[in-house]
């Protein structure tokens, strides 16, 4: 599957604007500010339904107007148009910052169960690097877009535990004050064990998918990475056995809200093989590099399909060896990417040049 076109309408910057693709190598080139990243964030919502950028879909939609439409052209490997979109629309009846999404599939609307998995795509971009150095939340985000926008299971899963988490919390509090009681909290309780179950099993398998391909992979540097993931379970032994502590937090202490991954490597001669206390910024890089790598192997294994790459800007963050390593894997399918220097063609010889 490839990007044939995409119009946007009232989308960021661009009132109304087609765009064209190449299968394979493409090269969108303008200066700052031009609305580069922009498109980028197009297709990425197209994939999943949200942005990467900002958790607010509101601020997808250019200031003038109350709506927004991302509308794609699909081919795919038997030749075969597939037109999808997505309409963002505030709500002019109460708050503005409220969003009503459409999915379209030809031109039908379809729930969000039934058309997310139609496009794929995994996005490099500098941020990245955060993943590493940054909070526990900006991991679990990662995990989460992954399977938001492949897995409605998983989206679902998530969706049933926050509102589960968030009512429990509410309750743990009443309970606190005594204006509750404690079997008020078994509906919750159950709802956050069954789809804490749901998010862990994804969340292992793709650990698990990364860490077989680090391990096989042909550069020595990408064989020395492993992700460690430390998974917060929750069953009804830890919701029982940390209810007092809970009860005197106001918050639930165990579940996937409290998960994390770190990145460790087996050349350095510490106990702690953390990258993100031991790690140069260099073998940081790799790191992340290594693991969107990974991500688009366990995208094709687990569906059988090939995502779409989206790079904004990396080129400049990484060394020619590591440039030559992207590169070399980008070969094998359709690539965006953004850059703000005319010198990136070289990198990119064969590439279709989109100028802003």
């Amino acid at each position: 599957m490839h990007l044939s076109k995409i119009l946007l309408q009232n989308f960021r910057s661009y009132n109304q604007q087609l765009f064209e693709f190449d299968p394979q190598i493409n090269l969108i080139l303008g200066p700052n500010g031009s609305g580069k990243t922009n498109i980028l964030e197009s297709v990425f919502l197209l994939a999943s339904g949200k942005s990467f950028r900002s958790s607010s879909q509101a601020k997808m939609i250019n200031w003038d107007t109350y709506f927004c439409s991302v509308r794609a052209k699909l081919i795919n490997n038997k030749n075969e148009e597939l037109e999808i979109e997505i309409k963002l629309i505030k709500n002019l009846q109460s708050n503005l910052s409220t969003v009503t999404r459409k999915f379209l599939v030809q031109k039908v609307e379809k729930t969000r169960k039934k058309y997310l998995g139609t496009l794929k795509t995994v996005i490099f971009h500098p941020e990245d690097i955060r993943l590493i150095t940054g909070s526990p939340s900006r991991r679990r985000e990662l995990l989460d877009t992954i399977f938001c926008q492949t897995e409605w299971r998983y989206a679902s899963a998530l969706s049933q535990y926050n509102k589960a988490l968030k009512h429990r919390n509410e309750l743990l509090n009443q309970i606190k004050c005594g204006q509750s009681s404690k079997t008020e909290l078994f509906y919750w309780d159950q709802s956050l064990i069954k789809n804490d179950n749901l998010i862990h099993n994804f969340r292992t398998s793709f650990v698990r998918s990364c860490n077989n391909y680090f391990a096989t992979h042909s550069n020595p540097q990408i064989r020395t990475i492993s992700i460690k993931y430390h998974a917060s379970i929750l069953n009804e032994e830890k919701i029982e056995k940390n209810f007092q502590l809970d009860l005197s937090r106001g918050h639930t202490q165990a579940g996937n809200h409290r998960d994390d991954f770190s990145f460790e490597n087996s050349i350095f001669s510490t106990a702690d093989k953390n990258l993100a206390f031991w790690g140069s910024r260099g073998q940081q890089r790799l790191a992340v590099l290594a693991l969107r790598l990974a991500q688009i192997n366990y995208l094709e294994e687990a569906y059988d399909d090939t995502p779409i790459l989206l790079l904004d800007d990396i080129f400049s963050e990484l060394d020619p060896e590591h440039q030559e390593l992207v590169t070399t894997v980008c070969r094998n399918y359709q690539t965006i990417f953004t850059s703000s220097e005319p010198d990136s063609e070289k990198i990119m010889p064969h590439a279709k040049i989109i100028q802003l």
